[in-house]
C-alpha cells in the first residue's frame, strides 16, 4: 500500500497517475489534506490534472476544512512560503498565476473555487458552485480576486453565481483569429482536394490494375485496399516502385499467385494473404503493422497459409494481440504468429520457403483468456516447410499467452534464426502454465544453428487455486521447451528466468526432450524460484516413452552429446519440493523393459560434454553433470543391443573440480533418492586443462 507523504502525493498531481493516486486514498483521505496553503483539490486544478478530477472532484468539493499534510518549520517566525509548509515549485507555481491577486493569501488557504476563479475557469466555478457551500470569508474573497483582474462584480444568489463578464484577453484574441483562419486554410483545402486527389491520394488497388491477369506493373503511386475488401485472386507481378499498398481494417487477399517486391504495405494486424500459393513469391517487401485483434481464431499479420516462398521480408509489428476462449471449456492451442501462420508443403517438389525475413516488435503485447490456450510464434506458427535465416528483435510481452521467438510448432527444417527479443510472460491464472522459449515451444523435425540471445522470463503469481489442484508450472528454454527430435548446433546466451509455486521446468537449451540434443552451447544466466524444480545447463528433463510394434519395442529418450554449459545456475527452493538441479542435464529419467535375457532398462544419457559454469545456491540434489538420476541406468552405466555394441549412458564428461560430485542422488521409482557420488564417465578437471580438451575446443570453434 503507497505511503501518503508530500513527495508521493504531489508527484501522482503532477504526473496526475489516477493509479497512484488511487493508491494513496486506499491509504487514508488525501481530500482532506493541504500542502501549506493548497488542498488537494485545489492542486488538482492548478496541475490539469483530469483524469484524478474525473475520478474525485465531486466528492472533494464537499470537503470545507482541511488539515496540513506537515506543520510549518517554525511557526514562531513571519509568516513565509517556506513556513507554510508547501513546495516551493507550488508556490511559484501559483504565484505566476495569481498575480496581484497574491495580497490575499498571506495567511490563508486558497480553496477550491477560489482557484478556479485565478486560472480563469469561470464556466466551471458556475457547474460546481451549486455542489460547494462557501463560507462568507470565502465568498468576499472570490469577489475581491475578479474586482482584482478585470475591475469587475461577482454575486451569489440561491443555487448559483452571477459573474460579470470579463473582456477577451490578448491571448484569447490571438486564439480565435488563428481558429478563423484555420476554418478558411480548410474549405480551401476541401475545394481544392477534387482537383489534386487523383494526382496524390492513394488509388484503389483492384480498380486500378487487373489483379487476375498474368501481368507486370510498376506502381506509380500509392495504392490501398479499402475496409473489410476482400479480393479473391491476385495473378500479376506488383513492383512498388518505392510505393506504399495499404490494407485497411479488414482487407484481405484471398489466393496470391503472383510476385510481390520493392513494396511498403501497412495494417491492421489481420492477415493480408489467406493463401501463397507454391507458384509465389514475396520478396524486398515491408510489412508496418498495428496490431489491434481481439480474437478466439488463429491469425497471423502477413499470411495464414504460405506455400511459396518468402525472402528479405521485414516485418515491424507494435500494438497488441487479445486472445478470446472459444464456446468449448478448453480450446485446442490458438496459434498466432507475427509473419505466417502455417508454412506448409504442398508436395515432394514444393515446400513452403521463410528466408532471410526479420521482424521487429516494439511497444507489443499479448494477452489471453487461460481456456483460449493461446501461442505465439515470432515468425510462424507451424513450420512444415523451410524456415531458415530469420531474425527476431525487440520485445513481446505476455499476460496468460505462450511465447516462442521463432517458431511454435516445427515440424520441417528450423535453420539459422536468430531471436534477440526479449520475452516475457506473467500470469496470475490458477489454470494456466506458463511457457516461454526463445526458439521453438514444440519441436518434432530437426532444429540447427539456432541462436537465442535474448531474455526469456516466465512468471506465475497465481496465489489461489481450487481444492486438490495443482499449482502451475513455469517452464523456460533457451531454445526449444520440448524436443521430440534433433536439436544441433544450437547456442543460447540470453537469461533465463522463471518464478511460480509449482513446478519448474527450465533448461539452457530444452526444458523437456525425448530426443537429441547435440554440439549445442549454453552461457545465460538461469534463476529458478519454484517449489519443484528440475533445472540443467542444458536439458531440464531428460524424458524416455517406449511403444511395443509389430517388430518390437520402440524407443525415444533424451540424451546430450557433445554440448557446453556455461551457465551460472541460482535456484531457490520454495516448498517441500525436490530440486534436481545439473550442470548438464536436471533429471534424468528410465523404463524397465521384460526381455527373455531379463529386465533391461534405458534412459537418457549425456556423453562428450561439459560443464565449466557455476551453481550458485544450495539445493537438494545438485551434480555437475547431471542432478538426479534414475537409479538402474545410474548403477548399470551400459548395455548391450543386437548389434552386440556396448552403449554408454554417461561417458567422457568433464565438470569444474569443486566440492560437488558428478550426480546429485540416484533415485528409485518409489521416489527414494540414494547418494550417487561416483563419478559415472565424469572426470574433474580445472578451466585450462577443460579448455586446452580437443574435443572442448571443437565444440568452441563451430560457434565462432
Amino acid at each position: 500500500m503507497a505511503q501518503l507523504n508530500e513527495e508521493n502525493l504531489l508527484n501522482a498531481i503532477k504526473k496526475d497517475d489516477l493509479k497512484a493516486f488511487d493508491a494513496l486514498m486506499d491509504t487514508t483521505q488525501c481530500g482532506s489534506y493541504r500542502l501549506g496553503r493548497f488542498p488537494v483539490l485545489s492542486l488538482l486544478y492548478l496541475y490539469k490534472s483530469r483524469k484524478i478530477l474525473s475520478a474525485y472532484e465531486d466528492k472533494f468539493l464537499q470537503i470545507t476544512t482541511y488539515k496540513a499534510l506537515r506543520e510549518s518549520a517554525d511557526v514562531s517566525k513571519s509568516l513565509n512560503v517556506k513556513d507554510f509548509g508547501e513546495p516551493l515549485e507550488v508556490s511559484k507555481k501559483f504565484s505566476a498565476k495569481a498575480g496581484k491577486c497574491l495580497r490575499l493569501y498571506f495567511n490563508e488557504v486558497v480553496s477550491p473555487l477560489e482557484m478556479l476563479l485565478i486560472l480563469d475557469k469561470t464556466k466551471h466555478l458556475k457547474d460546481v458552485y451549486p455542489m460547494t457551500n462557501l463560507s462568507s470569508e470565502i465568498k468576499e474573497r472570490l469577489k475581491s480576486i475578479y474586482y482584482i483582474k478585470y475591475s469587475l462584480n461577482i454575486k451569489f444568489e440561491v443555487g448559483k453565481i452571477v459573474i460579470d463578464r470579463r473582456p477577451l484577453s490578448y491571448r484569447e484574441k490571438k486564439r480565435i483569429a488563428t481558429i478563423c483562419l484555420s476554418v478558411v486554410l480548410v474549405i480551401a483545402i476541401i475545394i481544392t482536394s477534387s482537383v489534386i486527389s487523383s494526382v496524390f491520394a492513394p488509388v484503389r488497388l483492384d480498380k486500378y490494375y487487373d489483379l487476375t491477369a498474368y501481368e507486370t506493373y510498376t506502381l506509380d503511386q500509392d495504392l490501398y485496399v479499402p475496409k473489410n475488401c476482400s479480393i479473391e485472386e491476385v495473378n500479376c507481378t506488383l513492383i512498388g516502385n518505392g510505393h506504399k499498398l495499404i490494407f485497411q481494417k479488414g482487407a484481405t487477399i484471398k489466393t496470391f499467385n503472383g510476385n510481390m517486391s520493392d513494396l511498403t504495405i501497412e495494417s491492421s494486424g489481420k492477415a493480408i494473404f489467406t493463401l501463397i500459393s507454391e507458384s509465389a513469391k514475396i520478396e524486398n517487401v515491408t510489412f508496418n503493422v498495428n496490431a489491434d485483434l481481439s480474437t478466439s481464431e488463429a491469425t497471423a499479420f502477413v499470411a495464414l497459409t504460405n506455400y511459396g516462398v518468402i525472402e528479405n521480408v521485414t516485418v515491424n509489428a507494435s500494438g497488441k494481440i487479445s486472445a478470446l476462449a472459444t464456446a468449448t471449456e478448453v480450446a485446442e492451442e490458438l496459434n498466432f504468429a507475427g509473419l505466417v501462420l502455417q508454412n506448409y508443403v504442398r508436395n515432394s517438389n514444393s515446400a513452403g520457403t521463410v528466408k532471410n525475413c526479420v521482424v521487429n516488435y516494439s511497444q507489443f503485447s499479448l494477452v489471453g483468456e487461460a481456456s483460449a490456450n493461446a501461442v505465439f510464434g515470432g515468425v510462424a506458427g507451424i513450420n512444415n516447410g523451410y524456415l531458415q535465416d530469420c531474425k527476431v528483435t525487440g520485445q513481446i510481452v505476455a499476460d496468460t499467452f505462450d511465447i516462442a521467438g521463432v517458431c511454435s510448432l516445427n515440424s520441417g527444417l528450423l535453420s539459422g534464426n536468430v531471436n534477440q527479443a526479449d520475452l516475457s510472460q506473467t500470469s496470475a491464472d490458477a489454470g494456466w502454465n506458463p511457457i516461454v522459449c526463445g526458439i521453438v515451444s514444440r519441436n518434432t523435425y530437426v532444429v540447427e544453428d539456432c541462436h537465442n540471445l535474448g531474455r526469456l522470463s516466465a512468471v506465475s503469481n497465481c496465489d489461489k487455486i481450487e481444492q486438490d489442484s495443482k499449482l502451475p508450472t513455469v517452464s523456460v528454454a533457451g531454445i526449444a521447451y520440448l524436443n521430440n527430435n534433433t536439436i544441433g548446433g544450437c547456442k543460447n546466451s540470453g537469461s533465463i528466468t522463471a518464478v511460480g509455486k509449482g513446478e519448474a521446468y527450465v533448461g539452457g537449451i530444452s526444458a523437456h526432450s525425448y530426443a537429441r540434443i547435440t554440439d549445442c552451447l549454453s552461457s545465460g544466466d538461469i534463476t529458478v524460484t519454484a517449489d519443484s524444480i528440475y533445472a540443467g545447463g542444458i536439458l531440464g528433463y531428460s524424458e524416455i516413452y517406449y511403444t511395443l510394434t509389430l517388430t518390437g519395442y520402440s524407443f525415444a529418450w533424451g540424451d546430450t552429446l557433445n554440448c557446453i554449459s556455461q551457465n551460472k545456475i541460482n535456484v531457490t527452493a520454495i516448498g517441500d519440493g525436490v530440486a534436481c538441479v545439473g550442470g548438464i542435464v536436471g533429471y534424468v529419467d528410465e523404463v524397465g523393459i521384460e526381455l527373455q535375457s531379463g529386465q533391461l532398462y534405458f534412459g537418457g544419457g549425456v556423453t562428450g560434454s561439459y560443464f565449466v559454469g557455476e551453481i550458485a545456491s544450495n539445493v537438494n540434489y545438485f551434480g555437475n553433470i547431471v542432478g538426479v538420476c534414475a537409479k538402474n541406468i545410474y548403477e548399470n552405466n551400459s548395455y548391450t543391443l543386437n548389434n552386440d555394441i556396448e552403449y554408454h549412458n554417461f561417458d567422457s564428461n568433464y565438470y569444474l573440480s569443486n566440492s560437488s560430485s558428478a550426480f546429485g542422488a540416484a533415485v528409485t521409482d518409489e521416489g527414494d533418492y540414494s547418494s550417487a557420488e561416483e563419478d559415472k564417465g565424469a572426470t574433474s578437471a580445472t578451466i585450462e586443462v577443460i579448455q586446452n580438451l580437443e574435443a572442448y575446443k571443437s565444440i568452441l570453434k563451430k560457434f565462432n
